[in-house]
């Protein structure tokens, strides 16, 4: 019998295989999925700044403002200075940005449904809660 993978295996192989099929189902939007994560917190967030975008999505200020400009070329995102903080730029999601959002969503919704579909309803709630104990141990005040 062959030894199982490490779980860290498991988890990136997961990963990738997850970002791979979003990123196939969201490309008829214009979007990739880690663009749909920033437009989603922006939309959650409105004015957002690229330092905390870069903070919430784990990742460098440069890389969180490249996106940004990636986005604001294809007309998603505005950004402009803050009136009280001149080197503060906050990001607003345009009427189409706001758009894809909305159809990236119910997409996605759907799209996790169908990735899901391999597990009944019980392993699904088993396994979020397996992963919120690996992503964040120690953390009892979980919902």
């Amino acid at each position: 019998m062959e030894p199982r993978p490490p779980l860290s295996l498991l988890i990136m192989q997961a990963y990738l295989y997850t970002r791979r099929s979003f990123d196939e189902a969201l490309r008829k939007h214009g979007v990739s999925a880690a663009q749909l994560g920033v437009l989603n917190r922006i939309a959650a967030r409105p004015g957002l700044s690229g330092a905390e975008l870069a903070r919430e999505m784990f990742t460098t200020p440069q890389a969180a403002q490249l996106m940004l400009a990636t986005l604001e070329r294809k007309g998603l995102v505005e950004r402009a200075a803050d009136p009280n903080h001149g080197r503060i730029v906050r990001s607003t999601l345009t009427d189409a940005g706001q758009r894809v959002v909305d159809v990236c969503r119910a997409d996605s919704w759907a799209h996790e449904h169908r990735l899901g579909a391999a597990l009944d309803e019980h392993e699904r709630e088993m396994l979020v809660e397996l992963l919120l104990r690996y992503v964040h141990p120690g953390d009892t005040a979980r919902d």
